[in-house]
């Protein structure tokens, strides 16, 4: 009788034959360029998540729509809608699904470099960065809220000011997308600190691909309907942002950025409501 290998999650590049142990790369050589990986690899044999690390992700972002919602924006009194205990059970099911499904990505290495994992001050510092970027930009975003510049949107005929407004907030996510592009190629002397493996750089370029691609046709479609304004629901950016977001952790300030992105989620969903199949406002 033959033996038949075990079922095997590992990395594409960084493990071994569960059976002989002997690199999986002497057996299944990627694509020598990064561009001929992004078109031609494809596997997916990775899978580093523990039941714990889904618990403690799912729970947290859970428990972060509950601090948002009733120990932040109501105590301050910011604009907010007055929630049923259905409609937030509701929503709770609904972070804990998005969650779950980010938490759970096998490229996501979440867990890998938090205290779960690490065992150390580092891990502590990396997991409490990604919590202070949600829970920090709730009283930011919120206290942003109220003031009558940010409550608008392109669909609008904006002000000078508001021009602005907009101006600055897209020139950030383009510094952070500039960012995420410049961990591709790193610096000799940034390499210890943001150098992504090359199988989560095929995942980022390919990811970046899609949600671009999601972009041109939205709007495109969206030009060509009269009735249509081209305003994205805010739950969709916070979604688009952490998704990019998990094939580029490799850094504390990469878990604060994911952090904040779960921010404009959250909030989107207990101050706007989502409804899956209306991708326009």
């Amino acid at each position: 009788m033959t033996e038949q290998a075990p079922l095997f999650f590992g990395p594409y590049d960084e493990t071994s034959n569960p059976l002989t142990r002997e690199p999986l790369l002497a057996h299944n050589d990627p694509p020598s360029s990064l561009l001929a990986r992004v078109l031609l690899s494809c596997s997916t044999r990775w899978f580093k998540t523990s039941w714990l690390g889904i618990f403690v992700y799912t729970a947290v972002c859970c428990l972060n729509y509950l601090i948002g919602y009733y120990a932040i924006f109501r105590p301050m009194g910011w604009e907010v809608a007055k929630l049923s205990n259905v409609r937030v059970f509701g929503d709770l099911v609904t972070v804990g699904w998005f969650a779950l499904g980010f938490v759970s990505l096998p490229w996501h290495q979440w867990e890998q470099l938090t205290c779960i994992k690490t065992k150390d001050c580092r891990g502590v510092g990396r997991f409490m960065a990604w919590w202070l970027g949600t829970i920090v930009t709730f009283f930011v975003y919120g206290y942003m809220g109220e003031n009558p510049l940010f409550q608008t949107s392109l669909a609008s005929n904006l002000s000078p000011g508001q021009r602005a407004v907009y101006a600055v907030t897209f020139a950030v996510i383009a510094v952070i997308v500039a960012y995420w592009m410049a961990k591709m190629c790193p610096t000799r002397r940034c390499k210890p600190i943001c150098e992504p493996e090359t199988a989560r750089k095929v995942i980022f370029i390919r990811l970046f691909i899609l949600l671009t691609l999601l972009f041109v046709v939205s709007a495109a479609l969206c030009s060509a309907d009269a009735t249509c304004k081209y305003h994205l629901h805010h739950w969709w950016f916070g979604f688009v942002l952490i998704m990019l977001s998990t094939a580029a952790l490799d850094n504390w300030f990469d878990y604060f950025l994911q952090g904040i992105f779960w921010t404009f989620l959250t909030e989107s969903i207990f101050n706007y409501g989502l409804t899956f199949g209306e991708f326009f406002i």
